[in-house]
């Protein structure tokens, strides 16, 4: 190890020496312009160590002069910065996303629309539907005809669809197309989509392109978040065992089997911050995943978490209308539907979780 002094906080920095080798950021081992290492970690021996130290540049850099000859110039607050607790810190100071319930996002509504006409036409909308998905999870575009040709030009502005088994656009009825209850007239409750995949649709967007000769239908959404992170405050073993436990999801119909396990709240292993929520109860596989003196934790707990997520002053309800595109986070928002009657037809498509996130960090909404 290698103590550091980093002068604008006052703190010594314990730094491992061969960490500090490989963080060298000089031409030579670092590619500015592809923002890659240029070595193999091998190229780098075992023993290396600093044979001589030095702060310059009025102690905001530290030069090291290593014992397989190399030489490395550090911006401290470089290294500073890079140090898990800092990064720990920043994670649970972090306002970037804000849990709701009803009556919180109902009050913030005018921040999460835009119309099809301005998103098209500005850089500033765009990034002010991005910055809401991030902050509350739901974004919507008003204004755009209803088709699929103009439901995918308004979320191509923003993010590339997905393609899975269902396409990259896909348009959807009660015609049972595929082997799913969205396929169907029946009450839908609050889930999440892609339980079954290893990589689930980061976001997914909704759009009702026309109901006729009959009612009902209206969606319902729930934040995930605000709900894990009530229960992890008034049962905190219950968030303990969901974190912990891997649920089993599968897919069939002919020529897919889609299956995966994975726990109902996923944890970042360093922050502790809540990363995913994977809720869907229609699509759970037998449940095979722990043994059977654990199961009555398993459910009372999911049970718990179940009533917390269910509650009506926690769901936002309304009626998707022709004309308005929803595009919520799959991660961390629930969505569901309540039974209809007539012929309705709906619109949409899946974005990949890395394309959403990628367009965060261009934008500079996220880290």
């Amino acid at each position: 190890m290698i103590q550091i002094r980093h002068k604008r906080s006052g703190k010594i920095l314990k730094i491992n020496t061969f960490w500090l080798r490989d963080h060298c950021r000089c031409g030579d081992c670092y590619n500015v312009e592809t923002k890659q290492r240029r070595y193999n970690l091998l190229d780098i021996p075992k023993t290396v160590k600093p044979l001589r130290v030095e702060y310059i540049k009025d102690e905001l850099q530290y030069e090291v002069h290593w014992s397989d000859g190399h030489t490395s110039v550090y911006d401290i607050d470089f290294l500073y910065a890079a140090q898990v607790e800092h990064m720990v810190i920043r994670a649970q100071e972090s306002t970037v996303r804000t849990p709701w319930n009803q009556s919180l996002i109902t009050a913030h509504e005018s921040h999460l629309r835009t119309t099809l006409a301005e998103l098209v036409s500005s850089e500033v909308i765009v990034r002010k539907i991005v910055q809401s998905l991030i902050r509350y999870g739901i974004a919507f575009i008003d204004d755009v005809p209803p088709n699929t040709t103009m439901t995918e030009l308004a979320v191509r502005r923003l993010f590339p669809p997905m393609k899975t088994f269902f396409g990259e656009m896909y348009t959807f009825s009660d015609v049972q197309d595929h082997a799913d209850t969205a396929y169907t007239k029946q009450y839908l409750g609050l889930h999440t989509d892609n339980t079954y995949f290893c990589d689930a649709a980061g976001l997914q967007s909704l759009h009702c392109i026309r109901h006729v000769n009959g009612a009902g239908g209206e969606n319902f959404f729930a934040d995930g978040m605000y709900a894990a992170l009530e229960l992890k405050h008034c049962n905190p073993r219950a968030f303990e065992i969901l974190t912990r436990v891997s649920v089993p999801a599968e897919y069939i119909e002919e020529g897919q089997y889609h299956k995966h396990s994975a726990p109902i709240i996923r944890v970042d292993p360093v922050s502790g911050e809540i990363v995913q929520l994977r809720l869907n109860v229609y699509d759970r596989a037998v449940f095979d995943s722990i043994p059977q003196a654990q199961m009555q934790d398993f459910y009372e707990s999911f049970r718990v978490y179940l009533e917390i997520v269910q509650r009506i002053e926690n769901q936002w309800s309304f009626k998707l209308n022709p004309g308005t595109v929803v595009i919520f986070d799959n991660w961390r928002v629930y969505h569901g539907r309540h039974a209809y009657t007539g012929s309705r037809t709906m619109t949409g498509c899946y974005v990949q979780r890395t394309d959403f996130l990628s367009k965060a960090r261009v934008l500079g909404i996220i880290d």
